[in-house]
């Protein structure tokens, strides 16, 4: 079966219609826009073949208009012929491009009796099947698993456009002992602050300080991996992508922690400390004895107002550099030793940004990757304690 598939720089669509499918040869349908089609185009056969979804040889780039109906289909016509493409065993995958692009590409398909697909959010695949009058649906569901065991590293790289990996980073799998201690003793070793290397093999360089949040990334790949994801990426670096002539080192943005889920890429920044704003709290309370002036008490309250202003600030800036980095599917997450002030917590939910306390790091991050799982009992009995009166 040959797949055509009309590009868009989201590259799940693509990667999980290869892999559900398994098409014998597959066509990226791109325009000659560089940023929105080619170049993503180009990124995409490389992520496939690198993969082993494809072998090399079996995809290639077929340009297409973007902006000309008519013109569209034509240019699907003469690839056919071309390639002497069975039509019979060809389908179409209309779920990138422009809104032009995909209706077009819709429509020929309906008028040569091409079977078509769309791949919804929640991984359904809408089937249109050809027929004499309207077309027949049906919806497939693609399973969530079925790219986990892919790196997330080349992922990032497919997905990323205008920065580039400057380092690699760690990455992270479940040692011999890691796979061999029960989830129970595993688990219960987490709860109770022990140190988790030993059950970890790591290969690749991270950054070479020591920082204050190591311990909770380790901490927390310990337990994805643990919980069924196949590896972990840590303490990867990006830098601005090099123009023309116009080399660039600095690096703009570091993940804590990068993986692969259920059809999406996750991102976690850990964060081991207390919120700055909580210290200005506390040092008003320290003080609270001592006869300050009116002065000194209203500037430690502008401190510790313009310190949680600031967290938001930062968690911007971080969804920022995020989206790019995990596309319009990513999962962005949160890892916090401290809750978020209410204001932060508002614009983390508004933004689809999961919160996990470290308190609750094995109960939030499973609820997180099983989101229909029923609740064991342990859950629910840490539940009842936390909130008893």
């Amino acid at each position: 079966m040959t797949l055509l598939t009309i590009v868009s720089k989201q590259i799940w669509p693509h990667v999980l219609a290869v892999a559900h499918l398994k098409p014998t040869s597959l066509i990226l349908l791109h325009s000659e826009d560089r940023n929105e089609s080619y170049l993503p185009a180009q990124r995409i056969k490389k992520l496939i073949e690198t993969t082993g979804l494809l072998p090399k040889g079996n995809v290639a780039l077929s340009p297409i208009p973007h902006d000309d109906f008519s013109e569209i289909g034509r240019s699907l016509d003469a690839l056919a012929a071309s390639r002497k493409i069975d039509l019979n065993e060809c389908v179409l995958n209309f779920t990138g491009g422009n809104k032009l692009m995909a209706t077009a590409g819709f429509r020929w398909a309906g008028r040569r009796s091409v079977r078509a697909c769309y791949l919804e959010r929640g991984n359904n695949l809408i089937w249109f099947e050809p027929g004499e009058a309207e077309a027949k649906t049906r919806t497939e569901r693609v399973p969530g698993d079925i790219c986990n065991t892919i790196d997330p590293l080349p992922l990032l790289r497919c997905q990323l456009d205008a920065s580039e990996v400057e380092r690699d980073g760690e990455k992270i799998t479940l040692s011999r002992k890691g796979d061999e201690i029960s989830d129970a003793d595993f688990f219960a070793r987490v709860k109770n602050g022990n140190r988790v290397h030993d059950f970890l093999t790591i290969e690749g360089v991270a950054d070479q300080s020591v920082k204050e949040g190591d311990a909770l990334e380790l901490l927390a790949a310990a337990v994805l991996l643990k919980l069924g994801v196949p590896q972990v990426r840590r303490s990867l670096r990006l830098k601005v992508k090099s123009g023309a002539g116009i080399p660039t080192r600095k690096p703009h943005a570091e993940l804590d922690l990068l993986f692969n889920w259920s059809g999406r890429l996750w991102l976690v920044d850990c964060k081991d400390r207390k919120a700055p704003e909580h210290l200005a709290r506390a040092l008003a309370k320290c003080l609270e004895a001592t006869l300050l002036p009116q002065q000194a008490k209203d500037l430690l309250r502008r401190i510790e107002s313009e310190l949680s202003i600031g967290q938001t600030k930062v968690l911007k800036e971080d969804l920022i550099s995020m989206r790019e980095m995990g596309g319009l599917l990513g999962q962005i997450v949160c890892l916090r030793k401290d809750e978020l002030g209410e204001e932060v917590s508002q614009f983390a939910r508004s933004q689809r940004i999961e919160v996990v306390l470290k308190c609750d790091l094995v109960s939030g991050l499973r609820a997180l990757l099983f989101p229909n799982r029923p609740a064991a009992k342990a859950d629910l009995a840490d539940l009842a304690t936390k909130f008893s009166p």
